[in-house]
């Protein structure tokens, strides 16, 4: 038996996600599970150069057609490493993506990633509100303790959002051509910083 097959049998269980399909509902953003309804964006987003560039890749090479297959493959699908979720604002307008992945069940780490699609709202607060809501749901309906995410050290603004979300000790982290900022959070600080925060996690057959 190799290395990875003695991981698989002795891998810790932890809890990862919610026992139910959930949306989370903060101060501007609903973040909610994907749906076939979010393809046309994500597609469009994909596309899009400018989101590509700060996201540290490339747009993606492929037809609508081919993207739709992918993504609707990917619904039918659950991970035991991640989980990805649509953001809606108050009017239930698709505006972005985020997700947690790379779950080590060792560490009870994960890492974090969002995107704002829609640029019309760009700095407004959309990206912070919705990190936060994601936190939120992380610690305290999984048994992850430790959360981390790159951003691109060009990229101030992200920075500056993630560090109202709660995200601190930012680190210099060099990935082939591109140099990235690393920042954490750890789940007792997060939780006593944001102790306040109103946050409301609705399982999906409880929604009007």
């Amino acid at each position: 038996m190799n290395s990875q097959s003695w991981k698989k049998l002795f891998m810790p269980k932890i809890k990862i996600k919610s026992e139910k399909s959930i949306s989370i509902f903060g101060y501007k953003t609903i973040i909610r599970p994907k749906s076939k309804n979010d393809i046309k964006n994500d597609f469009y987003w994909r596309t899009d150069k400018e989101l590509s560039e700060l996201d540290a890749t490339l747009p993606i090479n492929l037809s609508f057609e081919q993207f739709e297959r992918i993504s609707i493959n990917d619904l039918s699908k659950s991970s035991q490493w991640s989980e990805k979720f649509s953001i809606d604002n108050f009017d239930k307008k698709h505006i972005g993506n985020c997700m947690f992945y790379d779950v080590n069940r060792w560490e009870k780490s994960c890492e974090f990633g969002i995107m704002i699609g829609d640029k019309s709202y760009w700095n407004g607060g959309y990206g912070t509100d919705a990190s936060i809501g994601m936190l939120y749901y992380i610690f305290n309906e999984t048994e992850i303790e430790n959360i981390y995410l790159h951003t691109l050290k060009s990229n101030i603004r992200a920075q500056k959002a993630f560090k109202k979300a709660g995200f601190e000790s930012p680190k210099h982290i060099k990935k082939g051509r591109y140099d990235f900022i690393k920042m954490t959070t750890e789940k007792n600080l997060w939780l006593e910083k944001f102790k306040d925060i109103k946050i409301k996690i609705i399982p999906e057959v409880e929604q009007d």
